[in-house]
């Protein structure tokens, strides 16, 4: 009785396993990832470049696959843009971004820094920092963002020094 039992478990577990492993031409398997999901890039302003593993695929806004992102199988030499996304645009500093768990959910919203290119006036009133906010509150926020990996050193540096110019 036991041995029936348990040969049937086993059978419906290696049912599960091949169901979850094919292909099934097409067809969603049983367990989807989130890597099926495409990555949202956007930049603002837009109509920047995106640079996957190096290579061009597109302006922003834009959607890409994690499999391009995270290829398998990938030459030596590209070790160092495994995983990153790099925005660029004519008269911007170039953005450049480790795809995380967050990024894969929510996608990629690029402030780029482009100096008196696209002056403030052209920017959004969501760009402004909201008046009830503290200065503590937007250096704290800041600092959340470095430590998420969100942000770079440099970029958190530059921030930190707007914050304290408006005071």
């Amino acid at each position: 009785m036991f041995l029936n039992r348990s040969g049937k478990a086993l059978a419906l577990f290696n049912l599960l396993l091949v169901a979850g492993c094919s292909s099934m031409d097409g067809a969603s398997n049983l367990f989807p990832s989130a890597a099926d999901n495409p990555i949202k890039i956007e930049s603002d302003p837009s109509g920047a470049e995106v640079y996957v593993m190096g290579e061009k695929v597109g302006v922003t806004p834009l959607q890409i696959s994690h499999k391009d992102v995270f290829p398998n199988i990938y030459p030596k030499e590209k070790v160092s843009v495994y995983g990153r996304v790099t925005l660029k645009k004519a008269g911007c500093s170039d953005f450049t971004r480790t795809v995380n768990a967050e990024i894969s959910s929510v996608g990629l919203r690029a402030q780029l820094d482009c100096g008196d290119m696209y002056p403030a006036s052209s920017r959004t009133s969501r760009d402004a920092p909201r008046i009830s906010e503290t200065v503590e509150q937007r250096l704290d926020k800041i600092k959340d963002l470095l430590n998420k990996g969100l942000i770079t050193e440099e970029e958190a540096k530059k921030a930190r020094e707007h914050v304290l110019n408006d005071l």
